[in-house]
């Protein structure tokens, strides 16, 4: 009967130190690739449109371990939000790969998170 409990309690420590510890972002073969844990995935870099910076994403797919992160839109209505060690080169490492990448700086707006036109 406490089998069960016992298990799910080991469980979600691990499920979490699985995501700390595995949390990347990797810049390749054209690709935004991203490993948090069990979630995997990839943008093409071609397909980013903005990146907004020193902000957070509320809802949507978060594959981040920190809150200061960056939110990458891209294919017109897609967010993914990652928080790189470092913003500021990950950003510079995009836009040499990808100029028209619009950046955005959220701590600068009275608005924050607000669409821009």
């Amino acid at each position: 009967m406490w089998i069960p409990s016992i298990v799910l309690m080991l469980a979600v420590p691990v499920f979490l130190l699985w995501i700390y510890l595995q949390t990347y972002y990797v810049l390749e073969d054209g690709e935004l690739k991203y490993v948090s844990g069990p979630i995997r995935g990839s943008v093409r870099i071609s397909k980013i449109e903005q990146v907004i910076k020193n902000t957070t994403l509320w809802v949507g797919l978060k594959p981040a371990t920190a809150r200061n992160g960056i939110i990458v839109k891209y294919d017109n209505y897609n967010e993914l939000y990652i928080s790189p060690a470092n913003n500021e080169k990950f950003i510079e490492k995009l836009l040499e790969l990808n100029p028209d990448i619009v950046v955005k700086d959220d701590k600068d707006d009275i608005f924050p998170g607000a669409p821009i036109n």
